[in-house]
């Protein structure tokens, strides 16, 4: 089945209250679809971050407002963005790109001991 990734970009500042209540509904509405087969891998990335440019320019620059990434399946991309249409973090200003994963190399499966 086809992966897709959502990129999380922020749109405002929360109060305490908010990125709790956030935080409560992403992490059910996660569990849920993994339990699924839908989400395959989360990545909340810290604020921090460093940018380094291309064209040798090594200074170090601010990194962009991407807060986070989700890997998940679905049938295609009309599906994918039904999923994140639901995703409960664009009620509290979340925008989300969705882009289809041209290559993905899930994680290795554990060997049994």
């Amino acid at each position: 089945m086809p992966v897709f990734a959502f990129l999380y970009r922020p749109t405002r500042a929360l109060n305490a209250d908010e990125l709790n209540e956030r935080t409560q509904r992403i992490r059910e509405w996660v569990l849920a679809r993994r339990e699924t087969g839908q989400v395959l891998v989360v990545s909340v990335f810290d604020k921090s971050g460093c940018l380094l440019r291309h064209d040798g320019d090594d200074t170090e620059h601010e990194a962009s407002s991407l807060a986070g990434c989700t890997l998940v399946q679905a049938a295609d991309l009309p599906a994918a963005m039904a999923l994140a249409r639901d995703f409960p973090g664009r009620r509290f200003g979340t925008d989300i790109e969705v882009r289809p994963v041209s290559t993905f190399l899930p994680p290795p499966v554990a060997a049994a001991q």
